[in-house]
C-alpha cells in the first residue's frame, strides 16, 4: 500500500473533492495534499476555490498528534530583517504584540504559514477591509481603526523594537531561527504544561472522560491502585497518554548513581496508540551551588560509553562545533555520551525546518549550510573521527558525567561549583520561595 503522507516533491498527489462555497453557496473545489516539511512535521495543505464568486482560501494543519507540551515563542524584533522570519501558526495558536495591544486569536489566520511581516500585514489589511462603508456608518470606530493601523505601519518600519509572541497549546507552531544551530539572542522558546482551559479547547478533557468511561466498563471489578514490585522496586501507576489522551501506564524507579545522587527514572507506555516516552527527575532537591562539568574527550571508545545524567535545568555545550542546547531542551535524560549525541543530532534536525529541502530560501543557504556542518560534526564524534570538549552546566547541580576512574580522580573530567545568578534563581523558582514566616500570609 502506498503511504498516505509522502515527502514534499513536485509530484505529490493532490486530492480533489467538490464542496459548498460559504460565500455564494455554489459548488467549489477543495484540494488536499498530505506531505512532510523536511526535518519538521507531517502537515495537511488545503485550499478551496470557487469559480462562481472567485472565493479562495488556504490553510495548513498538522497531520501529527499533539506535542507533549505547549510551546511559547517570544521574538524581539529589532530590525527589518527580523520581519522575514518564517512562522507556522496552527489553528489553535495565538499571536500577540504587547507593544500595541494586538492579539491575533486562534480563530484568525489559523493554519497559516507566512512571515512575521506577512501576519502583521494581513491583520492590517483585514482591519482596513470595508473601511469606506464603516466611515459612513460609524465614523468614530473607523477613526480608531485608522489610528491602530497607523501604529501597525510603524511596526512594519521597525522604527523601534517590539515583541512578537506566538503561543500554541498543541506545540505544533514554529518561528524560524536563522542562526541555527547557534542560540538565537532575539528568540526565546519555552515549553509549558497545558492548562485545564487549553485541554478543554483541544478536546483532551473529553478524550480523558471517554477513556475513563471505557476503562470503567472494561474493568468494572478492578480498582485503580499503585503496584510495587518488591524485587525490582518499580512503582507502576496509571497516567494519561500525551499523544492520544487515553489511559496509559507509568513505571517509576528510584536509582542510586554511584558517587552521585538518587534519581527517578520514569517511563510512560500507552497500549492504545503505542506511544512511549521516558524522563529522568532528580530525587533530591536543588544543590546549594550550581555545577559546571567539563569532559575533554581523549578516547572515543571509553568516552562515548560514559554514563551521563542531564537534568531538565542543564545546558549542553560543544565549543568546537559552536553548539549549545539551552535549558529545557530534551528534558531530563539518563543515557551515555553517544546516546546524548544522537538525541542532540535529532533535535538539531528538527528545530529549523526552513533550512533544509524544498522549504529552503536563498537567505537560508548560509544557515542551512552551518546546520548541516554541525550535524555532520556530531556524526563525526559518534563515528570516532574527532574528539571534542563537552560542557554540561546545571544551576541546580543535578547533572552528572561518569568518572570511569572512580574512586580516583578522572584526569579528563572537571567538576566546578559556581554561585547562581539572580536570573538562575528566577528560572529555578528559588526567588519566589518563602521558607520562613509563610504562615503569617494565611488568613
Amino acid at each position: 500500500m502506498d503511504p498516505i503522507v509522502v515527502d514534499l516533491t513536485p509530484e505529490n498527489p493532490v486530492f480533489e473533492m467538490p464542496s459548498a462555497c460559504m460565500s455564494c453557496f455554489s459548488e467549489g473545489m477543495t484540494r488536499l495534499m498530505l506531505t512532510k516539511i523536511p526535518y519538521f512535521k507531517e502537515i495537511i495543505i488545503s485550499s478551496f476555490s470557487c469559480e462562481h464568486c472567485h472565493n479562495f482560501n488556504s490553510s495548513v494543519q498538522p497531520a501529527s498528534s499533539l506535542a507533549e507540551k505547549g510551546v511559547k515563542y517570544t521574538l524581539t524584533v529589532t530590525n527589518i530583517k527580523e520581519l522575514n522570519r518564517q512562522v507556522i501558526k496552527s489553528e489553535f495558536a495565538t499571536i500577540t504584540v504587547p507593544d500595541i495591544d494586538l492579539e491575533i486569536p486562534r480563530e484568525a489566520q489559523k493554519g497559516s504559514s507566512s512571515t512575521v511581516e506577512g501576519f502583521l500585514t494581513k491583520t492590517r489589511d483585514g482591519l482596513l477591509d470595508k473601511q469606506p462603508e464603516r466611515k459612513e456608518i460609524c465614523p468614530e470606530l473607523a477613526e480608531q481603526i485608522d489610528k491602530f493601523c497607523s501604529r501597525l505601519d510603524d511596526l512594519l518600519l521597525v522604527e523601534k523594537q517590539f515583541t512578537f509572541i506566538l503561543e500554541d497549546p498543541t506545540g505544533n507552531s514554529f518561528i524560524e531561527n536563522p542562526n541555527a544551530p547557534k542560540p538565537d539572542p532575539h528568540l526565546k522558546m519555552e515549553h509549558y504544561i497545558r492548562s485545564k482551559d487549553d485541554e478543554d479547547v483541544l478536546g483532551i478533557t473529553e478524550m480523558k472522560e471517554n477513556a475513563q468511561e471505557e476503562n470503567e466498563e472494561e474493568n468494572e471489578e478492578e480498582k485503580s491502585q499503585v503496584v510495587q514490585n518488591e524485587e525490582s522496586e518499580v512503582i507502576t501507576f496509571e497516567a494519561m497518554c500525551n499523544a492520544c489522551g487515553k489511559e496509559a501506564v507509568c513505571n517509576m524507579k528510584e536509582v542510586q548513581i554511584p558517587f552521585f545522587k538518587k534519581i527517578l527514572l520514569m517511563a510512560n507506555v500507552c497500549d492504545h496508540c503505542g506511544y512511549r516516552d521516558s524522563e529522568v527527575k532528580s530525587a533530591g532537591g536543588i544543590s546549594e551551588k550550581g555545577q559546571r562539568i567539563t569532559l575533554k574527550m581523549t578516547d572515543s571508545d571509553m568516552d562515548l560509553d560514559r554514563d551521563i545524567l542531564k537534568s531538565e535545568t542543564a545546558t549542553v555545550n560543544i565549543p568546537e562545533l559552536e553548539v549549545e542546547l539551552t535549558c529545557g531542551s530534551l528534558g531530563g535524560r539518563f543515557t551515555t555520551i553517544e546516546g546524548l549525541l544522537h538525541q542532540i543530532k535529532d533535535q538539531l534536525e528538527s528545530i529549523n525546518p526552513f533550512s533544509f529541502g524544498d522549504s529552503k530560501t536563498p537567505s537560508d543557504k548560509q544557515s542551512g549550510g552551518a546546520m548541516s556542518s554541525v550535524i555532520q560534526g556530531i556524526q563525526d564524534i559518534i563515528d570516532h573521527k574527532i574528539l571534542v570538549e563537552l560542557i554540561v552546566k546545571d544551576p541546580a547541580g543535578n547533572s552528572y558525567i561518569q568518572n570511569v576512574y572512580a574512586p580516583d580522580e578522572d584526569p579528563n573530567l572537571t567538576v566546578e561549583e559556581f554561585e547562581r545568578t539572580a536570573e538562575d534563581n528566577d528560572d529555578l523558582g528559588i526567588s519566589d520561595m518563602k521558607t520562613e514566616g509563610y504562615e503569617e500570609d494565611t488568613s
